[in-house]
């Protein structure tokens, strides 16, 4: 592609997001949506752009996105949130993980014909939701403090779990032996260490982000500390995800205890936390790198035989369906029902299947081409198939209304651009 087309054509791409943005609150499409049908037919549709235009900077840009995510989203996080929402979104993650992997590992061996470990790997990696599909969707839906937190959640340690889990899995097929300790022992140190580092991190930034304000253009500096925390968090074989998702928390809710006198007695420095300004940039950032991550990931969407991709469809379809009895018990109080109707359906794939699914057949594995098809199958139909029913729920909420018992009266409504919260009336 002509360089300056190039260049035009990425000025573009952020114009549009700011009106897809605006479009949102008339049509309820979500951006994510739009962008992924434009990587779609610049990409796979039309052959204007392939991955290989990108070359390593691809899986660069992508991680870079997930992290600067992550990062921002967890500093947008309430502690007193977090307290509510934390063992809904365990056992919401633990119960959609377990049925993912038995729906999914079951379907592609019996219409597929692929053997049982490859199966198993194909559910364990497509058995979560994606950090960043779900969080720009969930900005834009503005739900309340308590489904926010759940999902965003859910969404980090789902990651965690398909990395885990999948990558466990190959390495087992790789080396012709799978043990269930194996996979535990990987998944307890990338949460626990993973965790303990990203918090540590936090109180030595909090610590130390006032004086580095009085340096001349610092505004980065604090973007640039985490992209070495999680680097050296990977280097350590954790999940660096998790390490940025709780140091953005600790540095969002620095302030409200920093200032306590429990703290102060325990701690000599003095904390300090993010200003109005800095949250404006962060917010921006995401933006912006969002933005190119979906047209990316539409542009690396290849379409394989028919057969895999129907399969891939069903896979999808019986997902979402599964997933509403979890979201009805497990959520808790303080979710309003037209919330839940929402969360029900919020289980887009995203970067973690679409990378891992391509590994099998780097590796020279049998059947390396239909988990690779069978995973970008299962990516395109959840994003497609969750953002089509946000877009109907917003319209019909009681579409779902037998399964949740919404009011008798048909009287909930749901409102998703005029207030902070999702409220039923």
């Amino acid at each position: 592609m002509n360089l300056y087309i190039t260049i035009i054509s990425l000025g573009v791409l952020i114009f549009l997001s700011h009106v897809f943005n605006e479009l949102f609150d008339k049509t309820k499409i979500p951006n994510v949506l739009l962008l992924l049908l434009i990587g779609i037919i610049i990409g796979p549709v039309s052959g204007i752009v392939t991955t290989d235009f990108f070359g390593k900077l691809g899986n660069v840009f992508t991680t870079i996105t997930l992290i600067v995510i992550l990062f921002e989203s967890g500093s947008g996080l309430n502690f007193k949130e977090i307290k509510k929402a934390i063992g809904s979104a365990t056992l919401l993650t633990l119960l959609n993980f377990i049925i993912t992997v038995l729906l999914t590992s079951y379907l592609s061996r019996w219409l597929l014909s692929i053997d049982v470990m490859s199966s198993v790997f194909i559910g364990s990696i497509v058995g979560g939701t994606s950090s960043a599909v779900v969080i720009p969707m969930v900005k834009q839906l503005k739900m309340g403090e308590k489904s926010t937190s759940v999902l965003i959640l859910e969404s980090a340690l789902s990651d965690v779990l398909c990395l885990v889990v999948g990558l466990a899995l190959l390495d087992g097929i790789t080396q012709g032996v799978v043990t269930v300790g194996m996979v535990l022992s990987k998944m307890w140190k990338a949460f626990v260490f993973a965790i303990t580092l990203g918090l540590l991190s936090g109180f030595v930034w909090s610590a130390v982000i006032g004086k580095i304000r009085s340096v001349k253009n610092s505004m980065f500096t604090t973007l640039a500390f985490v992209f070495i925390l999680y680097g050296v968090v990977e280097l350590l074989g954790l999940n660096g995800g998790i390490a940025v998702l709780s140091f953005g928390i600790l540095l969002g809710n620095v302030e409200g205890f920093g200032k306590t006198r429990k703290f102060k007695k325990l701690f000599a420095f003095e904390s300090s936390g993010f200003n109005p300004h800095e949250r404006d940039f962060f917010s921006e950032v995401v933006f912006i790198m969002q933005t190119y991550f979906f047209v990316y990931v539409g542009i690396s969407i290849q379409f394989g035989s028919i057969s895999i991709y129907a399969a891939g469809l069903l896979i999808v379809l019986l997902i979402i369906l599964l997933r509403v009895p979890g979201v009805i018990f497990l959520t808790g109080s303080g979710i309003t029902r037209p919330e839940k109707t929402i969360m029900s359906v919020m289980t887009p794939k995203g970067l973690v299947p679409a990378v891992l699914a391509s590994l099998p057949l780097q590796r020279g594995l049998a059947h390396g081409e239909i988990i690779l098809d069978l995973g970008y199958s299962i990516v395109l139909f959840s994003i497609i198939i969750c953002s089509l029913l946000v877009i109907l729920l917003s319209v019909k909420p009681n579409l779902f209304g037998n399964i949740f018992k919404l009011s008798k009266d048909n009287k909930t409504e749901i409102s998703l651009t005029n207030s902070d919260e999702i409220k039923a009336d």
